[in-house]
């Protein structure tokens, strides 16, 4: 793009112009695609929507390759953002399933791990259906996500290794039968304050998933004894909100 550039100083007793070096810029749209998509893999997610990709069009077309987006990751994002007052909003919902819609096209099928939040059935199932072999789905506060799109990743994603849907207050032991079902090589789940899941579908998980850890916590202003837990039966940290509040009404009514 540049020409070899010298750089020149004054002399100040001749008036003469002397050159003390020289070198060449090189043109970096032009270099190869595997150097820019090795470049770029060293960059999240988030930094390469927001710089590479906008740079010019060799830069975008290595930023689609495939190998680039086998995972799906905005929970960082989420951490760090200060936006919290439009996550329940429709239109930021709506954005995130239209990026992680992108996504699922660029990686061609070859999706395999997605983190999120505030996302929709919508997205899912899109997922579902175009990306068989994803193995990490971690769901935190999608209030849209229901056993529809829980039940269709059961079935179309039998390697599904990681399941994360922590306070998603609609999916329910619809789902987790499926998942029992469909998900044999399952190793961990955690349905942290999800409370429409009962004690009998996760033991129904328990037994179809040989290998699983079921990780359940309970409200933070909660807390019970290991004693108390292990009453339940389940080889879980903790139990369900809807159980926790029945334990509680148990130790009330027998106190009185």
């Amino acid at each position: 793009m540049m020409n070899e550039a010298i750089i020149r100083m004054n002399d100040n007793n001749e008036g003469n112009k002397e050159a003390i070096g020289s070198g060449l810029l090189r043109d970096w749209s032009e270099l190869n695609k595997e150097c820019l998509i090795d470049i770029v893999s060293r960059l999240s997610m988030e930094e390469r929507w927001r710089g590479p990709m906008l740079v010019c069009k060799p830069w975008m077309y290595a930023c689609d390759d495939p190998s680039l987006n086998s995972v799906f990751d905005l929970d960082t994002w989420f951490e760090g953002s200060r936006i919290s007052n439009l996550w329940f909003s429709y239109e930021f919902e709506q954005k995130v399933d239209s990026f992680l819609r992108c996504v699922v096209d660029r990686s061609q099928g070859g999706l395999k791990e997605i983190r999120v939040r505030h996302c929709s059935d919508q997205s899912l199932l899109y997922a579902a259906e175009r990306c068989p072999s994803l193995e990490v789905l971690c769901l935190k506060s999608c209030l849209s996500v229901t056993d529809a799109s829980i039940s269709k990743i059961a079935v179309s994603c039998p390697n599904l290794d990681v399941l994360w849907i922590q306070s998603c207050l609609n999916v329910t032991d619809a789902s987790m039968a499926k998942i029992a079902s469909s998900c044999p090589k399952l190793r961990e789940l955690d349905i942290s304050h999800s409370i429409e899941i009962s004690q009998k579908a996760l033991k129904m998980i328990e037994r179809s998933c040989e290998n699983v850890k079921i990780i359940v916590e309970p409200p933070s202003n909660v807390r019970l004894s290991r004693d108390e837990a292990s009453k339940f039966g389940l080889s879980v940290r903790s139990i369900t909100r809807r159980e926790l509040l029945e334990h509680i009404r148990n130790i009330n009514t027998n106190d009185n």
